[in-house]
């Protein structure tokens, strides 16, 4: 491939209209309705993968969990949570705590489809990623006793800053990691991410 083919192909990566990415995903996105029971043994809880224009580029919406709190704390995150039983279901659980973490509604009209459930290196969880792709955000709010910041990173630059996780080699020696200005996404977050980076960046 040429020095030309590779920067075009850059270029359309970084440029993806929001019909483009909902193409490229639409064959791992399902429609299916999670419920806690799919857990199994693990926690359930789900979060919301917010994918949304800032200057015709597509970000991703992440969150910095506070470091006061019991688990995952200072971890990069999407916003979400664990499963409450008046959610009913876990895309309903992945709304809640989105408006509960960052202070934007979304309604289920506005959610895509789900992404391959992950589970947590070390506590247990059970977590379906759901899929939103918007062309702006409204401002957001965060609820100070869970978010210390939000991250609004390039989606595809964050993609392709994959790299093997060897820090967590023995949690799971499949793990990678992800970075963006000096932030590691690890963990749950980047095998989310992980599916992201096969279906929008990895050459077939």
């Amino acid at each position: 491939m040429s020095l030309e083919s590779i920067y075009l192909t850059i270029l359309f990566q970084e440029l993806l209209h929001k019909e483009e990415i909902l193409s490229l995903l639409k064959p791992a996105l399902s429609d299916r309705p999670y419920l806690p029971a799919d857990a199994t043994s693990a926690t359930p809880a789900a979060v919301l993968v917010i994918i949304h224009y800032y200057d015709n580029i597509p970000h991703v919406f992440l969150t910095k969990r506070s470091s006061t709190l019991r688990m995952h704390r200072s971890e990069i995150s999407f916003p979400g949570g664990r499963y409450v039983q008046s959610d009913g279901k876990l895309l309903a659980t992945a709304l809640r705590e989105t408006e509960e973490e960052i202070g934007i509604v979304f309604t289920p009209a506005q959610v895509a489809g789900s992404l391959r459930a992950v589970r947590t290196m070390t506590s247990n969880q059970f977590i379906v990623p759901f899929v939103t792709i918007q062309d702006v955000l409204p401002m957001h709010r965060i609820a100070a006793g869970e978010v210390e910041a939000v991250i609004d990173a390039p989606l595809i630059n964050t993609l392709k800053s994959i790299e093997p996780d060897t820090e967590h080699y023995k949690l799971a020696k499949d793990a990678y990691k992800f970075t963006h200005d000096g932030n590691i996404i690890w963990g749950a977050t980047a095998r989310v991410l992980k599916q992201l980076y096969d279906l929008l960046v990895r050459p077939s």
